[in-house]
């Protein structure tokens, strides 16, 4: 399969910023969301602005279950529990992966973050010339933690 390939918008500071079609299962529609790319971080997450804009009200966030551990934000060493949200469908040109789990944190300013959760499913290259992310699908599948589902990427050409 060819790879996932995602145009960036570099920043001064050297970080990847690239847009994918985010949608979950009770919410159908398409919202595109702007995701930097963090290889440190365990979880793909996305800011409360962000669910947001994708209709979740703070009622039913605060209704979704948490993940085993706190969760640590920035510099200052802000722990939070942290919640996610399952069937979340991330969407690129070609490409859509299935079955992910989104993780946000009320009352933090966690930005949306593209973590390593799904980055293991991928070799990645970052072409900073190019200005283009290529993500392409490992040969052997990636060790799950444990309560963890497999993401399924599908091809949409």
């Amino acid at each position: 399969m060819s790879p996932i390939v995602i145009p960036f918008n570099p920043s001064k500071l050297g970080r990847v910023r690239f847009f994918a079609d985010v949608s979950t299962g009770n919410r159908k529609s398409l919202k595109s969301i702007q995701f930097k790319l963090d290889t440190g971080s365990d979880f793909t997450t996305l800011s409360c602005k962000d669910l947001g804009i994708l209709g979740y009200t703070r009622e039913f966030l605060e209704s979704r279950p948490f993940h085993e551990n706190d969760a640590v934000f920035g510099d200052n060493v802000t722990t939070s529990p942290i919640r996610y949200i399952r069937d979340v469908s991330i969407k690129f040109d070609d490409r859509e992966l299935q079955g992910c789990r989104i993780f946000f944190a009320l009352d933090t300013e966690l930005q949306s973050f593209f973590g390593s959760d799904l980055l293991k499913y991928f070799n990645i290259e970052i072409n900073n010339d190019a200005h283009e992310l290529r993500l392409t699908t490992c040969v052997n599948k990636p060790s799950l933690a444990s309560g963890e589902t497999p993401i399924h990427i599908y091809s949409l050409s």
